[in-house]
């Protein structure tokens, strides 16, 4: 979850509340947002300096051990127990709270879930474990370089392998093969049918089971395999489709899709890394530190993995516990380099000795303007196609996907390789004509983008086709039937119904051009008629003409289930105080917080007792020696009783007599603890 989705779904009062932080009122006017400041790293990196011992610690361990995994108390103060007190992880988790740093979600039933949003993931890690950082990447390749099916052991898994030039250009035949599909219409359950998912899946070279190896799930895995589903997924999310209420049906929406081709490769490559990222966000907390870290390398320059392992092994050793290398070393290829590799955004080699190493293909961390994809990069350069006498077309690796775009439209795919190979025929011929394209611009097409003069032999073959198609042609018109002849003179008599009424058919009824039967359906309204869609006795498909009550676009929704589960809880409507950390404060005596004392064993047990209760710290003094204990639980026994706890992340047993003096420590209440603390725990 990023913090534009949290703002949008945070109460006014908790909004207002974390502007009025002292910090971000030096920053932030009263009618900001702010998500844009809570993802700004100049910004967070003089907030880190701001932070307090407790907040700084609370939010390593929070990176450390959840990243932007939702968490709960109890898991925190689990992780934390080894490092600091109970109070004080409470205490820097407030702080982030009002900060805004950390965000709070309430379950149905009470249970609090704190989030620390996906967009600022990686700014943090950064920030505070500034030790983590790869060496300096070569630019030669330091073995040779892998394929795909190199990397994966399973025989089914290798019998099929990626597009060379990428995902992008995977999207771009999966949109022609949607394309050149008559209509696709929707099944009962709201999937495509059978037939046109085969069709779809044709073009496709991409792994079987590429969504199963990132981890992820998706709906109506009976009738989708995992290459069309993904394809399916990453088109909805960049907008490529729209459902058609009065027919149930998908469609291209071509605005989307020509702003998409419009950008250069590069580009386009970078945007569906974007999106690939949001579907595998929330990851498992070692996975997100491996994107992390591995975003910060240098695009071209090769890594080594092994090193990679060993950094993200370093941001999760905070949490503590040791970190197994070979689990996380199986994550990272199965869930990320497999899939990064088959989508062609890395590349991948094994050393001499067997080591591998990656390399960047794009720029991962580069911030994209998905409205304006055009101005994000420039378009391709000026990549010429070979217009071959036998009509086909090869499309070299400099021509772009626009270009691709329109000699699909008129012309077959051969074979999808580095060069991409087209063949026109009378069939791809009728199909361009039948979405609107006329002979003169498909040979205006070849002529602009061919690198030598077009073979005359295939201009006029075009022409030829062109003569053979105009003679007959089957129009999808929509015929309006009146239940009189006198209704229908009533309409041609109408100055706003007739000029849709050209074409006559019988005494009763009208042929309509489809594009304007809704213009033609309000003027009927206004008439004072209700004019209704009534399906053909035989229909096309058992769901044509059902669903004319939906509205004319309804959004599809991405196939691919969601990790981030705290999207469905509501934001938690208050932020705590510090005070609430210690009920009943003022029943206590002022003595035990404020000056150190010998006391009695009695009143030693009831600090002790409290302490434990608070889950805060004990400062005890002997001889002029002061130590920190973290009490966990007070043991007696008939001759002697003892204060069992931590001390620096060690397990101790003290004897009730062993100190002189002592002191209840209860942080953010104690402001010289503070200070002596931060001594302690410089080091941590």
């Amino acid at each position: 979850m990023k913090y534009e989705q949290v703002e949008k779904k945070m109460p006014p009062d908790i909004k207002r509340m974390i502007k009025e932080q002292s910090w971000w009122a030096a920053w932030i006017q009263e009618d900001d947002d702010l998500a844009p400041f809570l993802t700004q790293r100049p910004l967070l990196a003089e907030l880190d300096k701001q932070l307090t011992t407790d907040e700084q610690h609370t939010l390593r361990l929070i990176v450390s051990a959840f990243g932007c995994l939702p968490f709960t108390g109890e898991a925190l103060e689990k992780q934390a127990a080894w490092v600091m007190s109970g109070a004080q992880m409470r205490l820097g988790l407030i702080g982030l709270r009002r900060l805004g740093v950390i965000v709070t979600f309430r379950k149905s039933w009470g249970e609090q879930l704190f989030l620390l949003p996906e967009d600022a993931f990686a700014i943090w890690q950064e920030l505070l474990f500034p030790v983590v950082k790869f060496p300096g990447g070569r630019e030669e390749a330091p073995g040779e370089e892998l394929e795909w099916h190199a990397l994966v052991q399973d025989a089914a898994e290798q019998a099929k392998a990626a597009n060379p030039r990428g995902l992008a250009q995977m999207m771009l035949h999966f949109l022609t093969a949607c394309a050149q599909q008559p209509t696709m219409p929707l099944s009962a359950k709201g999937t495509l049918h059978k037939k046109q998912v085969h069709k779809l899946a044709e073009p496709l070279r991409l792994p079987p089971a590429i969504l199963t190896a990132a981890g992820l799930s998706y709906a109506f895995r009976d009738v989708y395999d995992e290459p069309v589903a993904l394809l399916l997924d990453l088109a909805t999310r960049s907008g490529f489709f729209k459902i058609s209420g009065l027919h149930e049906a998908l469609r291209l929406h071509e605005p989307s899709i020509e702003a998409w081709i419009q950008g250069g490769y590069k580009w386009q490559q970078e945007a569906l890394y974007a999106l690939w990222c949001d579907m595998v966000t929330p990851a498992p907390v070692g996975l997100q530190h491996a994107i992390a870290l591995m975003e910060r390398a240098r695009s071209g320059a090769w890594y080594e993995v092994e090193q990679l392992l060993t950094q993200v092994r370093a941001c999760l050793s905070f949490a503590g516990g040791d970190v197994e290398a070979e689990p996380l070393e199986a994550e990272l290829g199965t869930a990320w380099l497999q899939p990064l590799t088959a989508f062609r955004f890395i590349d991948v080699s094994r050393d001499t000795e067997g080591r591998l190493w990656f390399r960047w293909l794009i720029e991962p961390r580069k911030t994209l303007n998905l409205d304006e994809p055009a101005a994000a990069e420039s378009q391709e350069g000026p990549g010429k196609m070979y217009v071959q006498p036998d009509f086909e077309l090869l499309l070299p690796p400099d021509v772009g996907l626009n270009t691709e775009w329109e000699v699909a439209s008129f012309a077959d795919l051969l074979q999808s390789d580095y060069v991409r190979s087209y063949r026109m025929t009378k069939s791809s011929f009728r199909r361009a004509l039948a979405s609107g394209k006329t002979a003169e611009q498909i040979a205006e097409t070849l002529a602009a983008h061919a690198s030598h003069e077009v073979p005359l032999g295939v201009l006029r073959t075009l022409t030829e086709w062109a003569e053979q198609a105009n003679k007959l042609a089957l129009e999808d018109v929509t015929l309006l039937r009146c239940a009189s002849e006198a209704d229908a003179e009533a309409l041609l008599r109408s100055s706003r119904c007739a000029p849709y009424l050209a074409d006559r058919v019988g005494p009763a009824a009208f042929i309509i051009a489809k594009a304007d039967a809704g213009p033609l359906a309000k003027c009927l309204e206004a008439m004072g008629y209700a004019p209704h869609f009534k399906a053909a006795k035989r229909a096309e498909t058992p769901e044509a003409g059902a669903g004319n009550l939906l509205p004319a676009d309804v959004p599809v929704q991405p196939l691919c289930y969601s990790r981030d589960t705290a999207r469905i809880y509501e934001m938690e409507p208050s932020l705590p105080r510090q005070e609430e950390l210690y009920p009943d404060l003022q029943d206590i005596p002022p003595s035990w917080i404020k000056e150190f004392r010998n006391y009695h064993a009695s009143t030693r047990k009831d600090m002790i007792r409290k302490a434990i209760e608070w889950k805060s710290v004990l400062q005890l003094r002997k001889e002029g020696q002061d130590r920190f204990i973290i009490p966990r639980m007070l043991r007696e026994e008939k001759a002697a009783w003892h204060v069992e706890g931590l001390e620096q992340e060690r397990e101790i047993s003290v004897p009730g007599e062993d100190w002189q003096e002592m002191k209840l420590i209860l942080p953010g209440i104690n402001d010289a603890f503070q200070r002596e603390k931060e001594e302690t725990l410089e080091n941590l």
